[in-house]
């Protein structure tokens, strides 16, 4: 018994169906071609696929900004070093915000708490908290980073 022409395998589907009136396709569907579209001098791509790759290249999760780079081009590692240091580099200064500024034993204790959790690296933090002077200077903290980086892997 055959149900229809959808399910019989000898042939595709090429009727279609509208208002129970029946057409029949006697061509392939044309391939889609992606264009940039602007509206309103916003730029916008017609493929839904390539937006998705390319949607929230910077991303944000607990006040730690993460980015994301396509594997194809080689930027896979990179990002996740640049993202595995904000990370540490956020959480030294909310460290240091509730420990040293405000003196939050509570707000330092959740601090440390979630460090424990993620099994973020204690002695990286501690480097971060007492080898850097100055935690607000992003190139600081990066360099004292660096170097307790290079010293772990000598």
């Amino acid at each position: 018994m055959e149900r229809g022409p959808e399910l019989s395998p000898e042939r595709p589907m090429s009727t279609l169906l509208y208002r129970g009136k029946t057409y029949e396709t006697h061509h392939e569907p044309a391939p889609k071609v992606c264009r940039t579209l602007n509206y309103h001098q916003q730029h916008y791509n017609s493929c839904r696929e390539q937006v998705a790759r390319d949607l929230h290249p910077q991303m944000s999760y607990r006040g730690i900004t993460y980015w994301k780079d396509a594997p194809a081009q080689g930027g896979d590692q990179e990002a996740r070093m640049r993202n595995d240091r904000q990370t540490y580099l956020q959480i030294a200064r909310e460290l240091v915000s509730a420990q040293f500024v405000h003196g939050d034993a509570e707000l330092a204790r959740r601090l440390w708490n979630d460090v424990g959790e993620r099994n973020l690296d204690v002695e990286r933090l501690n480097n971060l908290l007492y080898g850097c002077h100055f935690h607000d200077d992003d190139t600081a903290m990066q360099e004292a980073d660096e170097a307790y980086l290079e010293a772990l892997s000598a």
